[in-house]
């Protein structure tokens, strides 16, 4: 049941991160920054879980991911409320751009790297990160 509750709030993370990170001008010109920030977060993560073959590998990407991301959270966060529009995915403002493609080429991979971790998920340091990352989405 816990697995799960973390795998719906990354999820809904994924979401709202992967519809801001369709920024590139205009209006949404002050998103840049952190679609760029968050892009190289999840890259690094995806790279790393792709490695990993064991799980004390899976509990230090994911450790990892929770530092990178807990730095960027309350920025997007900040995002988040300035534009709530964003958190339709269907109607993706096209001011958002090729960060935006990527960022959500990023997040449909993140679904398939959860199932991995799954596959670890009695080892105790990859429960331990995974506590951690959850108390970034909450």
């Amino acid at each position: 049941m816990r697995i799960s509750k973390a795998i719906v709030l990354l999820c809904l993370c994924a979401f709202f991160v992967s519809v801001l990170a369709c920024g590139g001008g205009g209006k949404y010109s002050d998103a840049k920054k952190v679609i760029a920030k968050s892009n190289k977060i999840l890259e690094d993560f995806l790279s790393k879980m792709d490695k990993a073959d064991d799980g004390d590998k899976v509990a230090i990407a994911l450790t990892a991911f929770t530092k990178d991301m807990k730095a960027i959270a309350p920025a997007m966060k900040e995002l988040e409320s300035k534009y709530p529009e964003l958190a339709n995915r269907q109607n993706i403002p096209p001011e958002l751009g090729e960060e935006g493609e990527k960022m959500a080429e990023l997040w449909m991979k993140f679904g398939s790297v959860m199932m991995k971790i799954q596959q670890y998920a009695d080892h105790p340091e990859v429960q331990k990160a995974q506590e951690e990352m959850n108390s970034i989405f909450n």
